[in-house]
């Protein structure tokens, strides 16, 4: 009886480790591809329409006459910020056209086509499913 227990337990153990997947982590669709490009592109335009906000206020300040020591060290920093806030949307806008790109290229659907058929009667048309495939290479 033990040796059945513990065998049973070992088939009870293999099962779970030798299991396949059920969601494929890799595999993106069109649709996953156009919403990681949207999102890009908006935290992109943010941070550019940010930094260069960040960047004129902090030129504003940095460069008044009357401004003093502490003034002009804000403005001088807040301008930084406003530059680097700039220089990180470039990647994100990138990264945005790299993604839509990927959308674009390959994409799958099914679609309903008709076909004339002669009958005794004379013509007519029938439907049959289609899975029409759009492949885009980039020379």
């Amino acid at each position: 009886m033990k040796e059945v227990m513990i065998s049973f337990i070992i088939i009870l153990m293999s099962v779970n480790s030798f299991c396949q997947q059920s969601n494929s982590v890799g595999q993106q669709t069109r649709e996953d591809y156009l919403k990681k490009s949207k999102n890009q592109k908006t935290t992109a335009c943010v941070l550019l329409a940010g930094g260069v906000v960040a960047l004129g206020a902090g030129l504003v300040l940095s460069t008044r006459e009357e401004a003093s020591f502490g003034t002009a060290a804000t403005g001088v920093l807040l301008g930084g910020i406003g530059l680097a806030s700039a220089i990180v949307s470039i990647p994100l806008f990138n990264a945005s056209a790299r993604n839509k790109g990927k959308a674009m290229n390959t994409s799958a659907y099914f679609d309903v086509r008709q076909f004339p058929v002669t009958t005794p009667s004379g013509s007519a048309f029938h439907s049959y499913p289609a899975l029409s495939m759009i492949l885009n290479f980039k020379h």
